[in-house]
């Protein structure tokens, strides 16, 4: 995000408005403008209306200035955490699913011809193709068991599980233990453990539940003076050891070493608390969905937007499907959660038109397969566009339309500061059919992304609720003209 006094001089400059000439119009004296583009001093806040009157700001350019306004006094490190977690779902919204036209990699030697009578490695040209051995042959066992701890700085290892869960050979239990930093206060987002985290959400939501990371915090993450080799890779043959900094590598394949650091690896996972939580089960998903939902606040981003608000009980009977073995349970567990949606003051619902374009042409919803919600009537999908619309203009949603690319199209969340946050993949994921979820409940986690989506309506990611109201009916008013609602 640009800082304040530099939005305000590109303001100038597309503008063609002289210093001298602003001050003359608005009162600021001019020795106060001149300190505010140098970022010397902040201006009053009284002072933004004058600047966009007298600039002649669009809505939007009105709304970054107030946006690059208010970043001056957030906290850098939470800025930089709303940078990350950008990053990490632009990164997802470009994945490619696709298959691979063929395998970049082919061993062309086993283990042992690889590795002959070295016990240590040393640089990444070395160590690299020993990792991926290692991975290889494990993973190409009926009974594959990976046992993992890395560096800090590892991108290889993490990228190496990214590449087998898109291309289908994640076929074995991987479980890694992440060691979080416990420094710092509190109420203070970790930049470290969010970076930790980011790298492998990935994972999560692409391995079908066969990567079970788990945490524990350490005061000291960066250094292990008395180990030269403190994290580790096992498998039912060997434990690959590795360095602090990643660039050393000790290979032990005897029987006796294998057992042992398998049992040192479990008694470390009995310390540890399980980072992510996974689920199928469209009841169990109804639950996360409402332990993820504040007393007075729901904050959802999805492709679709939530109607959540506007389901009556008469409404919910309509479209569950009757013929659900479960008919009953999950019936009162939709009708808790949409009592809950009706009643909190804040609703919070992000959404793209890609999203809001499927709704209005088909009925269905990205989050609740047909098997459990059939498509919504053209008269209902009115109604309930309508009701959206009306309510963001009011103010009793918080509504607004994503950029491309800011969100990934297959990929629901929903936050809490203090609850947990979900992350749900929808029937628009590539990998998997029906929905599934990824849940953490780690406070510092939690507090990223939830600040990141309070953070989005008023950034310029999203359309103005203004803009996001008009957006839905003219959608709506396309459709008539078409004969489609």
């Amino acid at each position: 995000m640009q800082p304040f006094s530099d939005y305000l001089r590109e303001l100038l400059q597309t503008k063609q408005i002289t210093v001298s000439a602003l001050s003359r119009l608005t009162g600021i004296e001019r020795t106060t403008l001149s300190r505010a583009l140098t970022g010397q001093r902040v201006l009053p806040y009284a002072v933004l209306d004058k600047l966009v009157y007298h600039l002649r700001l669009t809505p939007r350019e009105e709304r970054m200035l107030h946006t690059c306004y208010d970043a001056q006094f957030e906290r850098e490190t939470v800025r930089r955490s709303w940078e990350r977690v950008d990053r990490l779902f632009a990164d997802l919204a470009e994945l490619d699913f696709t298959t691979p036209a063929f395998e970049t990699v082919q061993l062309l030697l086993d283990l042992d011809g690889y590795a002959k009578k070295r016990s240590i490695f040393r640089g990444a040209t070395n160590i690299q193709p020993l990792l991926r051995m290692v991975l290889t042959e494990e993973l190409n066992r009926p009974d594959a068991r990976v046992e993992l701890t890395v560096p800090p700085t590892d991108i290889f290892l993490t990228g190496e599980l990214l590449h087998r869960c898109l291309s289908g050979q994640m076929n074995g239990e991987v479980e890694q233990i992440i060691a979080f930093d416990a420094s710092g206060s509190a109420e203070e987002i970790n930049l470290y453990n969010l970076e930790c985290f980011c790298r492998i959400l990935p994972i999560c939501l692409l391995s079908k539940r066969r990567y079970h990371p788990y945490y524990y915090y350490d005061n000291c993450v960066t250094a292990w003076y008395t180990d030269p080799f403190p994290y580790f890779l096992a498998t039912h043959t060997c434990v690959v050891c590795l360095s602090e900094d990643g660039g050393q590598a000790m290979l032990l394949r005897g029987a006796d070493q294998v057992a042992c650091y398998h049992r040192y690896f479990q008694t470390l996972l009995s310390r540890c608390h399980s980072l992510t939580q996974y689920t199928t089960d469209p009841l169990e998903i109804l639950d996360a969905y409402q332990r993820c939902t504040e007393k007075d606040g729901f904050y959802m981003a999805m492709d679709q937007p939530c109607f959540g608000r506007f389901y009556s009980e008469e409404l919910i009977r309509t479209y569950l499907r009757g013929d659900l073995p479960f008919f009953e349970e999950i019936l009162q567990s939709a009708k808790t959660r949409f009592a809950t949606l009706r009643q909190v003051s804040k609703f919070y619902t992000m959404f793209t038109m890609d999203g809001l374009r499927r709704f209005v042409e088909n009925g269905t919803l990205d989050d609740y397969p047909v098997q459990v919600v059939t498509p919504f009537s053209p008269e209902d999908r009115l109604w309930l566009m309508q009701a959206l619309a009306a309510a963001i203009r009011s103010g009793d949603v918080v509504g607004r339309m994503m950029m491309d690319g800011v969100f990934p199209g297959y990929l629901s969340i929903c936050t809490s500061e203090n609850s947990g946050v979900g992350f749900f993949t929808t029937e628009q994921f590539p990998l998997s059919q029906g929905i599934c979820s990824v849940q953490i409940w780690e406070p510092d986690l939690c507090r990223a992304f939830h600040s990141w989506l309070l953070h989005l309506p008023g950034s310029e990611k999203t359309l103005t609720a203004e803009e996001t109201a008009e957006a839905l009916e003219a959608l709506l008013t396309a459709k008539r003209k078409e004969g489609s609602l």
